[in-house]
C-alpha cells in the first residue's frame, strides 16, 4: 500500500478513492479484510472519513461488513462477472437503440476516447479509466439520467475485473480497441443490428478473458 500525498480533495472522497483503487487493485478470488487503523494511515486521514467511505463502498456493493469483525472485500465468483456483464448488455443494447438520434459530434466523442486508449495501450489502470469513459459516454448519450446512473454503478463494480481482463491475456488491449472501433463504425453507420451483434461480441470476450469461458 502506498500512502497519498495531500490534495484538494475532501479527507471523505480521499479516503473512498483511495480505497476504491486499492479494491480494484485485488485480486477477484481473493478476500480481504480491511483495518481501519490501517487505512487511516494510508490514506492520511483520520477515522471518520475513513468510516464514511466504507459506508459509500458498502451501499455500492464494494465491501460486505462483519458484526464485531469489520469492513471485508469478498471475493467476486464467475457469476458475479456473468451477472454483471449480462446487466451491462442489456443497458447498452438499450442505449443504442436511439442511434438514430444521436448526433456526430457524440460519435466523434467516442472515437476520441478510443484514439486515447490507444495512447495508454500500455497503461492497464488508464486504459480502463477510459474503456469506462467509454461505455459510459454511450449510455449517456441516450438521455436517461436514471438508466445512467444504475449503469454507472455496474461499471464501478466491474473495476476490480477491468484491469485483469486486459492484463491477464496477451493482446487483450488490442481485441479491446479493436471491438470499441466496430461499435462506433456501427453508431456512425447507423446500423441497430451490427451495433448490438458489435456489443454483444465485446463482451463476450471480455467474459472469456476474465473467467476463460
Amino acid at each position: 500500500m502506498s500512502q497519498l500525498t495531500p490534495s484538494s480533495q475532501s479527507a471523505p472522497e480521499t479516503a473512498y478513492n483511495w480505497l476504491r483503487s486499492y479494491i480494484a487493485s485485488l485480486p477477484r478470488d481473493a478476500e480481504t479484510f480491511l483495518n481501519e487503523a490501517v487505512l487511516t494511515k494510508e490514506t492520511g486521514t483520520s477515522r471518520t472519513p475513513v468510516r464514511e467511505a466504507l459506508l459509500r463502498l458498502e451501499a455500492e456493493g464494494f465491501i460486505k461488513r462483519v458484526p464485531h469483525k469489520g469492513a471485508y472485500v469478498p471475493p467476486m465468483s464467475d457469476a458475479d462477472v456473468r451477472a454483471i456483464l449480462q446487466a451491462r448488455s442489456v443497458v447498452e443494447k438499450w442505449a443504442v437503440l436511439g442511434l438514430d438520434d444521436m448526433d456526430e459530434g457524440q460519435i466523434d466523442a467516442l472515437q476520441g476516447l478510443i484514439d486515447q486508449q490507444r495512447d495508454a495501450h500500455d497503461d492497464p489502470a488508464r486504459f480502463i479509466e477510459l474503456d469506462t469513459e467509454f461505455h459510459t459516454l454511450m449510455v449517456r448519450a441516450a438521455g436517461n439520467p436514471i438508466l445512467a446512473d444504475f449503469y454507472s454503478s455496474l461499471r464501478q463494480r466491474q473495476l476490480r475485473i477491468g484491469v485483469l481482463a486486459v492484463t491477464k491475456g496477451s493482446g487483450r488491449a488490442d481485441q479491446v480497441l479493436t471491438e470499441h472501433q466496430s461499435i462506433v463504425d456501427a453508431l456512425r453507420a447507423r446500423s441497430l443490428e451490427s451495433a448490438h451483434e458489435a456489443i454483444n461480441s465485446h463482451l463476450n470476450s471480455t467474459r472469456v478473458a476474465i473467467i476463460g469461458f
